[in-house]
């Protein structure tokens, strides 16, 4: 319990450090503002445009890809707001430089400062705002029936999509605990694999392929079957993602524990020529 009240207060104190960066000057907050939206926008136009040009596009109605759309740019908000610090969006690179000192000897634990460093609750929240509305917008057009219940599902597969996306980046940056040089930017680039690839609907896609991109590479689940569920009635694999998403955070937390017990006993031996960094 007393781990989750400094959880909040350092929530708190992130909240107030991203607002005053922020809003350090007028001219720059709608600078970001305006750059956060079209960054969105930017990253669902080409799927979107697909859908227009041929029609019921791998599968997906055009209402149904641009629900899809909304919701990706959902995720994209979650993981904006609460980890867009290196603790996560580079998490290897902090492993793999030995900076992951800087954290183990603070007197708090390291989940709790893991989950703390990237809460940028007021600078990251223009893309979370914008995936909900597209989102909404994208399930009227679609005859979707919003309810309550509907809601709630909504918000429980968007936190399962970033456990899964999060979860498989911090398994691949687990190998920076062992080869730091060559493994120190791995976080940054199954942080674009996703990126570039969740918002790509799999109907259509090869059955083999997609079912990797389901197990192996989980791509599908961040963002193409989570939109199916929530937008056809009595579409399967709904207890698949809330499952996947436990499993893949179970491995993940085992070999980031055994990561983390070499790291004790070894260090980061990248620098060892050249003192600390």
């Amino acid at each position: 319990m007393d781990n989750i009240k400094i959880l909040f207060r350092l929530y708190g104190q992130y909240a107030k450090m991203d607002l005053l960066w922020l809003l350090r000057d007028t001219r720059y907050f709608l600078l970001q503002l305006v750059s956060d939206a079209v960054t969105g926008i930017c990253t669902v136009t080409g799927v979107f445009l697909l859908s227009v040009s041929f029609g019921n596009f791998s599968g997906m109605s055009r209402e149904e890809v641009l629900f899809m759309m909304g919701y990706s740019v959902f995720l994209d908000g979650i993981y904006t707001v609460f980890f867009i610090g290196n603790n996560t969006s580079m998490v290897s690179r902090i492993i793999g430089r030995g900076q992951l000192d800087h954290i183990m000897i603070q007197p708090v634990p390291l989940w709790t400062q893991l989950l703390a460093q990237g809460f940028s609750p007021f600078s990251g929240s223009p893309l979370l705002i914008l995936g909900t509305g597209i989102s909404w917008y994208g399930a009227v057009k679609a005859g979707v029936a919003i309810s309550p219940g509907w809601v709630f599902l909504f918000l429980f597969y968007g936190a399962c999509s970033c456990l899964i996306m999060l979860s498989f980046l911090y398994l691949l940056s687990c190998t920076a605990f062992y080869s730091p040089a060559a493994a120190e930017e791995i976080a940054g680039t199954v942080r674009d694999l996703f990126s570039s690839l969740k918002t790509y609907p799999l109907g259509n896609m090869n059955g083999t392929v997609r079912g990797i991109f389901l197990t192996v590479i989980p791509i599908g689940l961040a963002s193409w079957l989570p939109s199916l569920i929530l937008l056809r009635t009595g579409e399967r694999g709904g207890i698949y993602i809330p499952a996947a998403a436990a499993v893949l955070f179970t491995i993940t937390l085992l070999f980031f524990k055994k990561g983390l017990n070499h790291y004790v006993l070894h260090g980061s031996p990248r620098y060892t020529g050249f003192g600390h960094r």
